[in-house]
């Protein structure tokens, strides 16, 4: 992950008052760029960032503002009693989703003491978080009447199918719906970590769906990329046997059959309100499967009882944590199970 490398010298010139305590005494403060970031090449990811514009606030012991403004403008130095203080950096204000708005920054502290001169190193690197998507053709096709709504704690932001720039978000979890009219249809969500950006694919199911993660890493940012297939399943899924098996969301709408589910085995552990998606796990009664190998939301999880011993020996995660991320066809009883829907008397598997 680039990096840029801002460089905060506090340097005391320190006088001693007759009669006064240490805490009186004072120094001067000299903020500094190590090398202008402005200079640095930019990236595919990114442009170059002008370091006279990045906003600066400096906060004294008593958390008071110093200062608080651009970079370029601030005092040459600062004159500063002994004690503690913050110091931020960010290339600009965000906290609402917005396109083309990724923010580098950091934050440290320095403690200035009699006699001492301190030199503070502050890394800025990307602090918010990108996701983008492109659309295939089916998905055009199938979904080109509309337009995504990414919707976050922060706000919501509407993408267009002809957009081709990131959408930034503070770090947390977005929701991805797509809307028609006045239709608006819920279709996954992302949880977005700072210095991510997650690059997804968008298509629609008219074969057998599937979903692949894979994870690279780009000059500013962690790229994860996912390819995602829309829709119910694909046309003549009628979960009669394990070719035409249904995926999640069309199970959860058959409750009472007894059918063939497929998805990527998740998690384990379940109970009424939490299911563990790491090892190790403790439980091999049950595990939780979902439409996506990544998918880390209790609430968009599928269930599933391993009754039958030899069902239960062949999948459960305690024996096999190996299992976990894998594609599993199951053949039982679309139900409710720790309150989730799930499948239960499962009496065939293939994984």
């Amino acid at each position: 992950m680039k990096t840029y490398n801002l460089i905060l010298s506090a340097v005391l010139l320190c006088t001693t008052f007759s009669g006064c305590e240490s805490d009186r005494q004072q120094g001067t403060l000299i903020l500094t760029f190590a090398e202008p970031l402005s200079a640095e090449p930019a990236t595919r990811a990114t442009a170059a960032c002008d370091t006279n514009a990045f906003l600066l606030t400096l906060t004294g012991p008593s958390g008071d503002t110093l200062y608080c403004g651009t970079y370029g403008q601030k005092p040459t130095a600062f004159t500063v009693r002994n004690g503690t203080y913050e110091i931020e950096v960010v290339s600009r204000s965000f906290s609402a989703p917005a396109f083309d708005a990724p923010q580098y920054g950091d934050r440290q502290v320095a403690i200035v003491a009699n006699g001492q001169n301190v030199q503070i190193g502050l890394f800025c690197k990307l602090i918010n978080a990108g996701i983008r998507f492109t659309f295939a053709d089916s998905f055009r096709t199938q979904y080109g009447y509309g337009h995504l709504l990414l919707r976050g704690a922060s706000g919501e932001l509407p993408y267009r199918l002809q957009e081709t720039r990131t959408a930034w978000f503070p770090p947390g979890n977005v929701n991805v719906n797509y809307v028609e009219g006045a239709e608006e249809l819920a279709l996954f969500n992302r949880v977005l970590k700072a210095g991510e950006i997650h690059d997804l694919t968008l298509n629609a199911s008219s074969d057998k769906a599937s979903a692949g993660l894979s994870i690279q890493v780009d000059t500013t940012a962690n790229v994860l990329s996912e390819n995602i297939v829309i829709g119910p399943g694909y046309a003549g899924s009628d979960g009669k046997t394990m070719e035409t098996a249904w995926d999640v969301a069309t199970a959860i709408a058959h409750p009472g059959d007894t059918a063939w589910v497929w998805g990527y085995i998740v998690g384990g552990d379940l109970s009424t309100s939490s299911i563990k998606f790491d090892p190790p796990f403790e439980k091999s009664s049950n595990l939780a499967i979902a439409a996506f190998a990544s998918e880390r939301e209790r609430a968009n999880c599928f269930s599933v009882e391993l009754s039958k011993t030899a069902i239960r020996n062949s999948l459960n995660l305690v024996d096999h944590p190996e299992n976990l991320g894998k594609k599993v066809y199951l053949y039982g009883v679309v139900s409710t199970y720790f309150s989730l829907p799930g499948l239960k008397s499962v009496t065939a598997s293939f994984i």
